[in-house]
């Protein structure tokens, strides 16, 4: 029969002959295409013994495998394969014919192990690419394990220069609920997830690295979690700590939209068009002042005329004199780090008083005080940031929600490390000489 098929099916081994196809044959309760083939050479030597064939090996039947290829036609497709079957007459064993489309007792084919490779480095539920590749659920979490195993860090894999840490929301039987991330700043790869970010647990992890890598590293970006700024400083002597921008105008945001909610709180039944006029315009305050239009008129129901945005908060910031003070102080210092402008950011910073601003943003300003050399380094290196960790880990929760949850945190590890490292990217250009 012709041996085209073979080249359909991507089967290179000449030692294989196909005998005949059958359609729609029912193989685990599925229509499927089976393919009969044989499998037979001359071998060199016993694979028992290791005694060279000068005729003393013979053929001793043959035994049929079933063996599981790649769908086509999105139809399941079989090769039935009659394996010769030897015996030396030196050692008196038998051993079957080996082909490299399949590992020794095994019935799956190794091209559809690789697509099951394939397909785990995407976001998609274990039990979808087990059916698309007509294998189980259980063939699919060997696979897992095995991939993972190769990607897990040692202590003689060392540490990359840049390093930008993070936690992300773990699996249940976590003990605090949230497992550590770190990644290079570099080339956005993770290096390796903790189950536990506790510091001591941090502690026993990086220790186990040389001193000499972690006297290395030359800058680690994190978010403003203060147990971080110790322990950073701790195991990493020589390296710079940087906040993330995000979380810095984050937690400004988060206390003037505060201020403005006390206030607008206050109007509820003193004055409700006022109440109105700051809950419905409550964007202005958060967005850039640049941003803020004032030549482009609209009619706002709350007002009752033609008005621009410019004029709407203008009106608004002038009921509350703290909320104004709280307002302008809190985009002085956005602006300021927008613009990687250190003098007017700690300018602004010193010549704050309490009096003039909320609870909320003095606390938020002391530890800007605490921290001021963190905040420094943060400005005159902007392009280290938090935003490719944060990004990870949106894709963590995709993978958690696509998977529909896990149980144990090994098998969440493995699928995470699979799909953000098994395809490693190359390094981000001008950040390699950002930091001397």
């Amino acid at each position: 029969m012709c041996n085209d098929i073979l080249k359909l099916l991507k089967i290179k081994d000449e030692n294989i002959q196909v005998l005949k196809v059958e359609e729609d044959v029912e193989v685990r309760g599925r229509l499927s295409t089976v393919v009969y083939g044989t499998l037979s050479y001359t071998p060199k030597a016993c694979m028992k013994c290791g005694c060279v064939n000068d005729g003393q090996i013979h053929k001793h039947g043959k035994r049929v495998s079933r063996l599981t290829l790649l769908k086509s036609q999105e139809s399941n497709v079989y090769l039935n394969l009659a394996k010769e079957r030897f015996k030396c007459l030196h050692c008196l064993k038998t051993f079957t014919a080996q082909t490299n489309i399949v590992d020794s007792n095994c019935f799956i084919t190794n091209r559809v192990k690789l697509a099951i490779q394939d397909k785990l480095t995407r976001v998609q539920c274990e039990i979808d690419i087990a059916h698309d590749c007509s294998v189980s659920p259980s063939t699919v979490k060997r696979c897992i394990h095995q991939l993972s195993q190769s990607l897990i860090v040692k202590p003689s894999s060392g540490l990359p220069k840049h390093i930008s840490i993070d936690e992300f929301k773990s699996v249940k039987n976590v003990t605090t609920a949230m497992s550590f991330l770190f990644i290079d700043n570099e080339t956005n790869q993770i290096i390796d997830i903790l189950e536990d970010r506790r510091i001591h647990k941090l502690k026993e992890y990086f220790y186990r690295f040389d001193r000499r890598e972690r006297l290395a590293v030359k800058t680690v970006t994190a978010d403003m979690y203060e147990p971080y700024i110790n322990f950073i400083h701790e195991v990493f002597p020589n390296a710079i700590l940087i906040f993330d921008r995000f979380h810095i105008v984050q937690h400004l945001n988060r206390e003037l939209n505060k201020q403005r909610i006390s206030v607008m709180n206050a109007y509820r039944y003193r004055s409700s068009t006022d109440y109105t006029k700051m809950k419905k315009h409550w964007k202005l305050f958060l967005s850039d002042r640049q941003d803020i239009n004032s030549y482009e008129y609209f009619w706002s129901k709350s007002f009752k005329t033609y008005t621009t945005s410019r004029d709407v908060l203008t009106y608004l910031l002038s009921l509350d004199q703290q909320l104004y003070d709280t307002y302008m102080l809190v985009h002085q210092l956005r602006e300021a780090l927008k613009q990687c402008d250190w003098l007017r950011f700690k300018e602004t910073l010193m010549g704050v008083e309490k009096k003039h601003v909320s609870r909320g943003v003095w606390r938020i300003i002391r530890f800007y005080k605490k921290y001021e050399y963190v905040l420094y380094s943060t400005i005159k290196y902007p392009k280290f940031n938090n935003g490719a960790i944060e990004g990870i880990n949106n894709k963590i929760k995709l993978i958690k929600r696509v998977s529909y949850g896990y149980r144990n945190f090994n098998n969440f590890k493995a699928r995470i490390l699979i799909i953000f490292k098994l395809y490693q990217r190359s390094k981000k250009q001008g950040l390699l000489n950002c930091v001397a």
